[in-house]
Parts: structure tokens; C-alpha cells; sequence
């Protein structure tokens, strides 16, 4: 028993002081890692330089997060391989990306709508109430 675990903590890199090496994630196995479409510490590192406040994040998520990443790039592969040309350019990946990027525009639009709808609501019920005090 004592083996195993000596044999584990061997596996895992070390920095000093005993703590896994930087970059390195100690919950995700090697062979999990080289099925994984990118490196798991640089998208692990990507989630985490983007919380404000901090998190711990369970392994199941970053694996998600990752494999998530793979479907996206593989989705604007897909779509850049529908190019006739050989050589595929910046404009094709662009092309291929646009759905992606517009989320975030998407989202701004909609929130802007909201506030234009709530701004008109008020007006009517501003409206409803004037008349209602004129026609009792």
C-alpha cells in the first residue's frame, strides 16, 4: 500500500515544497490528457486568468471545457473545408468563426431591445393610469 502511493506521487511533477509542477493537473491522468483535443493546463490557466473572483474548478468541468473547445474547432474546420480554394486564409477562418464571435454582439443586441421594450412599458402604464384617472 505504502508503494502505490509512493508510486502516484511519483507520477504527478513536483515543484518544490511537494506541490504539483506549474501547469500541470494533478486530477486529469496522462492518458485522459493525450485524449483531450489541447493542452489542459493552458485551457485550465484560460478559465481561471478570466474568474475575478477565485474558484476551485472540479476536474469534470475543465475536461468539458476542453473537449467543448475541440467541438467549436472542429465545427470551423468543417466549415472552412467546405472552401473551394487550397490555401485557406484568415478570411475563411473568419468566416468560418463569425458564428461564434457574433454571441457576444447577439447578446448586446438583446439587451438593448429589453431596455427599449421596459422603457415603452413604462410609458404605457403611465399612459393606462392617466387614462384611468380620467375615466373613472
Amino acid at each position: 500500500m505504502v508503494d502505490d502511493q509512493t508510486q502516484s506521487a511519483q507520477s504527478i511533477p513536483q515543484a518544490e515544497g511537494g506541490a504539483p509542477a506549474a501547469g500541470e493537473d494533478p486530477d486529469i491522468s496522462e492518458e485522459e490528457s493525450e485524449k483531450l483535443p489541447f493542452p489542459n493546463a493552458r485551457v485550465v490557466h484560460i478559465i481561471k486568468e478570466n474568474l475575478k473572483r477565485e474558484h476551485q474548478v472540479k476536474r469534470e468541468a475543465k475536461l468539458a471545457a476542453n473537449e467543448l473547445l475541440g467541438e467549436i474547432m472542429a465545427d470551423i474546420a468543417q466549415t472552412m473545408d467546405n472552401e473551394e480554394y487550397f490555401t485557406l486564409s484568415i478570411e475563411h477562418f473568419n468566416k468560418a468563426a463569425r458564428k461564434y464571435r457574433e454571441i457576444g454582439l447577439n447578446k448586446k443586441r438583446i439587451l438593448r431591445i429589453k431596455k427599449v421594450l421596459e422603457k415603452q412599458r413604462a410609458e404605457l402604464d403611465e399612459i393606462i393610469a392617466e387614462i384611468e384617472l380620467e375615466n373613472p
